[in-house]
């Protein structure tokens, strides 16, 4: 929980405007940010399947206090960047690593059928940490819009030493005499030529794309809708408290269709997105709060179709490809988003979004049915 119980989730926008920041120059922030990571995703992965998992996550908990550090000392565009890119840092060196050791983990206790269930439970617990933090700085921003930043260094430090107190599994076997470059050809093989992989990344990829618009712009959508601020903590701990909720009743469906359950979160995304971007209050809101749960079991779902298919010490750096292409897809369409939202309001944005997924659906709908064919010809 300690990895989540940063003050900052529910007012870094709003951070953002108060010092003069634009939409425009905040989704850049973003730009830059998921370029840094996309340069640093692959090589962090290969690191944590090469080096140690729990030296990696305590890096990132490092990397994310000086960026708290960077941005509470800060007030324009140009510090915000050199702590986005700390930032960077700190999810591309969790990234991939954390479900590795969980799945590893497991593993050696004979116990990875349970992964399903111990990650819906910890995305669970991370919520419950989110959904404290959430609250509590918006509280504080009403006092400092600053004070939210530095309180947050405080877990970032605690963190640092649980990661140094894990211990890594038996069965994690470095991969040390395999060259660099010949791990990296091989998982880039799994990724784009296994069926399964192929066909649940990009559909990992393009939903995530549209949930974590969702899920960073929205304060930008309660403040057009004249929200107040003062219960933004509370909003974000509700969503993100469904989604959680989600997350921990994923593995009851672990042995229902998963294709009807992917196909279903992306109906339903459709659905919401329109009624964000066509809809007026209430039905915009309620629309925000029906997509986290839905998405919170087929998340878990999806990543535990993935581990089930990657050898451990391709683990990491596998899930981080998936992010490295994940990221190289929202570059673009993060800039699309932030001009169409800061040229027509944020509304707009998210009916672009919409666009992507309508564009994707017909991919989607083949390669479902060819999966299905393939699988039942297995059998």
């Amino acid at each position: 929980m300690v990895w989540m119980f940063w003050l900052v989730y529910a007012i870094n926008v709003v951070f953002y405007q108060k010092n003069g920041i634009s939409i425009s120059q905040i989704t850049i922030i973003d730009v830059i940010w998921a370029i840094a990571a996309f340069l640093m995703e692959v090589p962090t992965g290969i690191l944590a399947d090469r080096w140690s998992r729990k030296y990696m996550l305590a890096l990132s908990s490092l990397f994310a206090g000086v960026g708290f550090l960077i941005f509470f000392v800060s007030g324009n565009f140009f510090p915000f960047v050199i702590a986005t890119i700390f930032m960077a840092a700190r999810h591309a060196f969790a990234s991939g690593t954390s479900n590795a050791l969980l799945y590893d983990s497991l593993k050696s206790l004979k116990r990875e059928n349970e992964f399903e269930k111990i990650l819906g439970r910890s995305r669970l617990l991370g919520v419950v940490s989110i959904s404290i933090a959430g609250i509590l700085g918006s509280l504080v921003a009403n006092y400092s819009i600053r004070l939210p930043f530095i309180l947050s260094i405080i877990p970032a430090i605690v963190g640092v030493f649980i990661a140094l107190s894990f211990k890594e599994p038996e069965i994690h076997s470095s991969t040390e005499e395999v060259k660099f470059f010949d791990h990296l050809k091989k998982s880039i093989r799994v990724v784009l030529t296994h069926p399964l992989i192929r066909f649940v990344f990009l559909y990992l990829i393009l939903m995530d794309i549209a949930i974590s618009y969702m899920d960073e712009y929205d304060q930008l959508y309660l403040a057009a809708i004249n929200f107040p601020l003062v219960f933004f903590g509370i909003w974000i701990g509700l969503r993100r408290g469904l989604g959680g909720i989600g997350g921990y009743f994923a593995e009851k469906f672990k042995n229902k269709s998963s294709a009807n359950i992917k196909l279903f979160s992306l109906a339903t995304m459709f659905c919401v997105l329109a009624a964000i971007g066509l809809g007026g209050k209430i039905l915009g809101l309620v629309a925000f709060l029906l997509i986290f749960p839905i998405w919170g079991i087929a998340e878990v779902l999806v990543w535990g179709e993935i581990h089930s298919q990657v050898e451990s010490c391709q683990r990491a750096t596998i899930e981080s490809l998936i992010v490295f292409f994940g990221i190289v897809i929202d570059i673009p369409a993060r800039l699309g988003f932030g001009f169409i939202s800061q040229s027509f309001g944020i509304k707009a944005g998210y009916l672009y979004v919409l666009g992507i997924l309508v564009l994707y659906l017909p991919f989607f709908l083949l390669k479902k049915s060819n999966l299905l064919i393939l699988t039942k010809g297995d059998k």
